[in-house]
């Protein structure tokens, strides 16, 4: 009796495990396609590149998205809402992603190729230094989290 017991206890637990990361990869799968489908640049927040940007090929569009997903990384770190001067920095560095996409926006007005050539590398460079910045706030202390976020702001207005 107590094995049928067991048994059906170890059951009912691999079908609430099983159905709990069934539900979790089916939530993350609907969020992450809403985003990939929208017009935000940061979450909540819509962008003004062409609606097209977001599953377009360009060299402008790829770098738009690349943004879009490392913003998001940032906004996704949990410790940043708990801290005003650390909120007050990500805005910061949210404004500067909206003037990094608007420079997007107007290189791919450029008709001048090797114009158009070298505002793309200045922005590729500075987007890599925000796809950076996500790994380096996980956990570290404040004031270097301050630091960071205030470099990859510097590094976004200066692209």
């Amino acid at each position: 009796m107590i094995a049928i017991l067991v048994i059906v206890i170890t059951v009912v637990v691999a079908l609430f495990i099983l159905g709990g990361a069934a539900w979790f990869a089916w939530d993350s799968d609907k969020r992450v396609k809403k985003f990939a489908r929208s017009t935000d640049l940061i979450p909540g927040k819509p962008g003004r590149a062409p609606v097209e940007w977001t599953s377009a090929t360009s060299k402008e569009a790829l770098l738009h998205q690349r943004v879009r997903y490392a913003i998001a990384d940032v906004h996704a770190n949990p410790a940043i809402p708990h801290d005003e001067d650390l909120v007050a920095a990500r805005d910061r560095l949210d404004d500067a992603v909206f003037d990094l996409d608007d420079k997007l926006i107007a290189t791919a007005e450029v008709a001048d190729q090797e114009d158009r050539s070298a505002r793309l590398e200045a922005a590729e460079s500075a987007i890599l230094v925000l796809e950076e910045l996500p790994r380096k706030l996980w956990e570290a202390p404040k004031e270097t989290q301050l630091a960071d976020l205030e470099k990859v702001t510097s590094a976004l207005v200066g692209a």
